[in-house]
């Protein structure tokens, strides 16, 4: 069943998703986003302050994206997602390694009806990255509409 804007309420929270991270993965995407010697290579990241291989905070965000799209909006009891206003407070708490196994854990911070348009209200998630050793890696605020469910 699908989650309306009517189904979420301040505080509602859901965990989400598994996803391992290679290293190709990692080097692929920096290679095309985000070409730094510490994402693409294991010498140059053993020098770096990080001290081995790290995905690029870029491509954690996509992949936080991703969980929230592919295991939060387009499942069968998914969100009416109908799009994004925005992102705030982005941040980056630790780096993603190769062999890690990411988690989305959603909340919802604020909704509010649109004041124009009875299709759809508004709500504030903060979305945060974990992996399994239960370290936040990511966190953000997204901004999203979302659909009402129609009058009867």
């Amino acid at each position: 069943m699908t989650r309306y804007f009517e189904d979420l309420a301040v505080g509602d929270t859901f965990e989400v998703g598994s996803y391992t991270v290679t290293k190709d993965e990692i080097v692929e995407f920096a290679e095309q986003f985000d070409p730094q010697p510490f994402h693409l290579d294991e010498a140059a990241a053993q020098e770096s302050m990080f001290g081995e291989l790290v995905a690029s905070g870029l491509h954690t965000l996509c992949l936080s994206v991703r969980l929230f799209v592919t295991e939060f909006v387009t499942t069968d009891d998914g969100l009416a997602n109908m799009g994004g206003l925005g992102m705030d407070d982005l941040r980056w708490h630790q780096p993603v390694t190769p062999g890690e196994t990411l988690t989305l854990r959603i909340e919802v911070l604020e909704k509010s009806p649109s004041e124009s348009r009875a299709d759809r209200g508004y709500v504030d998630f903060r979305r945060s990255v974990w992996n399994e050793a239960g370290e936040e890696l990511l966190s953000i605020v997204s901004h999203n509409v979302v659909r009402r469910r129609e009058e009867a």
